[in-house]
């Protein structure tokens, strides 16, 4: 039987290269996005993910149409570079409900499928968010990664004996529209690999998470990020 699986943020870049990862692997997909343009799933589900309604939209969308949910990917992430004294409250609430509430939100409208199938769930997050750094320019960004990782060990507990997994994806610097060539260029010598990573290459590692060979893997935090503060 197909296995389903849900990718919200998938327009672009990590979300829409893990899309691609599950089908070429033999998934149904429902991808999302906030934008008009098509998605690159076998379905696509335009909605705000960081809504209550716009979750349940998601997974009401792959349950009509596939029957089943056995994955579901958060996917949602917006960034900004801004300093704390120079960025307005709205920058930073939109921060926190995408990075953030999204999750639980699409979490919590999906718990339902993904148990009765045994499935799983992947949030994304980024590099070394589970050693607590300060970061003048990104920290919304990176207290609600931080939040979002204890969010995903804390479900993952939860969820063990309903047969549910939850893990994360930490993704470091990875070459998607959130950076300039000129961004990159400046950036890619702090990596000790010395370069920037593939969306495909953070999707590969969703893929593995999602099989049946991580299948006593929960809870866990999987840096993807060439050494990056690791």
């Amino acid at each position: 039987m197909d296995r389903a699986a849900i990718v919200t943020g998938s327009n672009r870049g990590i979300g829409e290269a893990t899309v691609e990862a599950l089908r070429a692997a033999g998934w149904k997909t429902v991808s999302n996005g906030r934008s008009p343009r098509p998605g690159p799933g076998d379905l696509h589900v335009r909605a705000d993910a960081s809504t209550a309604a716009g979750a349940r939209r998601l997974v009401e969308a792959a349950r009509k149409r596939f029957g089943r949910l056995d994955l579901l990917v958060c996917s949602v992430g917006d960034f900004r570079y801004t300093p704390v004294s120079e960025m307005k409250i709205a920058e930073w609430e939109a921060l926190f409900r995408s990075n953030l509430h999204s999750a639980w939100h699409c979490c919590r409208a999906a718990l339902r499928l993904l148990r009765r199938g045994k499935g799983s769930i992947v949030t994304i997050g980024g590099a070394g968010i589970q050693s607590a750094r300060g970061n003048p320019r990104a920290a919304a960004y990176q207290m609600a990664k931080t939040a979002l990782a204890v969010f995903t060990k804390s479900l993952a507990q939860a969820e063990a004996r309903r047969g549910v997994r939850v893990n994360m994806v930490s993704p470091g610097f990875i070459r998607t529209p959130a950076y300039s060539r000129e961004e990159i260029a400046a950036l890619a010598p702090g990596v000790p690999a010395g370069r920037f990573g593939d969306p495909a290459e953070v999707a590969r590692a969703v893929l593995w998470l999602a099989s049946a060979e991580a299948s006593y893997v929960t809870g866990a935090v999987i840096d993807v990020g060439g050494g990056l503060r690791v």
